[in-house]
């Protein structure tokens, strides 16, 4: 087995990978190759080159890795030796993991290899037609995100007292493609949700107001308006909540939101990554 950083000339084959580890192991999300090259990746591939394993790092409001391997090549090494090559590439922490809250064998690599359990995340989803929006408190006005770098910084600084982290980076945020949208109260900007387009809804992967203009409707109205456009375009809305987080809970129920997924997100701080190298 030898590892070698990914390269575009490897995504026809890495996608495959990908497919048939999904499609064998039901308790993993699919994920698409360019979400793979987008971070520092790496393929193990076989004597022949064939690859059997892959695992990447994003850095973003937290830094991320994963690793895949096909399930017939798996207890020889090969997700230890994807995981020990990029945590040695990228010293320091914490580094964050997740997992199916059900896949047992999952969960089983991450704890014995220095992360400790964060929490679990509900994955909420919301399907409904445009007569089934709330009605927003309109205490704020809802733009479009203009300024990539500013909407960043805004969204670091909502989400800095939150958890989960945005799964979303800085880079995402110029992406044309993702939908930014930004509460201004008055002439101060309160919060924000950044969602990217999955084929069959808008996933929040960034989603929070700065404290001092919470409970006010700011949430609300944010949220109403992506459910809007949602509903328009005949997609859904998908949201995640902390397991801790009963009045989020109910807030996102009571908007509509069902969950459909639970997931747990593990934790690698620098004490935890000496002992795993």
């Amino acid at each position: 087995m030898q590892l070698h950083a990914a390269t575009a000339q490897d995504a026809p084959a890495l996608q495959r990978l990908l497919d048939d580890t999904a499609a064998r192991d039901h308790l993993i999300v699919p994920v698409g190759v360019a979400d793979v090259l987008a971070g520092d990746a790496w393929v193990a591939a076989d004597a022949q080159g064939v690859p059997v394993g892959v695992g990447w790092r994003r850095d973003g409001a937290a830094a991320v890795v994963d690793v895949r391997v096909h399930p017939r090549h798996r207890r020889k090494g090969i997700g230890d030796a994807l995981l020990k090559h990029l945590l040695a590439r990228h010293p320091g922490g914490p580094v964050v993991a997740s997992c199916d809250a059900g896949h047992a064998r999952a969960q089983h690599f991450v704890r014995h290899r220095g992360f400790t359990l964060k929490g679990v995340v509900f994955f909420q989803r919301w399907d409904g037609e445009l007569e089934d929006v709330p009605r927003a408190f309109k205490n704020a006005r809802v733009a479009v995100g203009a300024d990539a770098a500013a909407d960043w910084a805004l969204l670091q600084a909502a989400a800095a007292d939150t958890w989960p982290p945005p799964t979303v980076t800085a880079e995402d945020l110029a992406d044309p493609a993702v939908r930014t949208r930004v509460a201004w109260v008055g002439d101060t900007p309160a919060g924000v949700v950044v969602a990217t387009r999955e084929a069959d809804a808008w996933v929040a992967g960034g989603f929070a107001v700065l404290p001092a203009c919470r409970k006010r409707g700011v949430g609300r109205q944010l949220l109403s308006d992506l459910m809007a456009e949602a509903a328009r375009e005949g997609l859904g809305v998908v949201l995640r909540v902390s397991h801790e987080a009963e009045q989020i809970q109910a807030w996102t129920a009571a908007l509509g939101f069902w969950t459909y997924r639970s997931w747990c997100y593990w934790v690698l701080d620098p004490a935890g990554m000496a002992a795993a190298g």
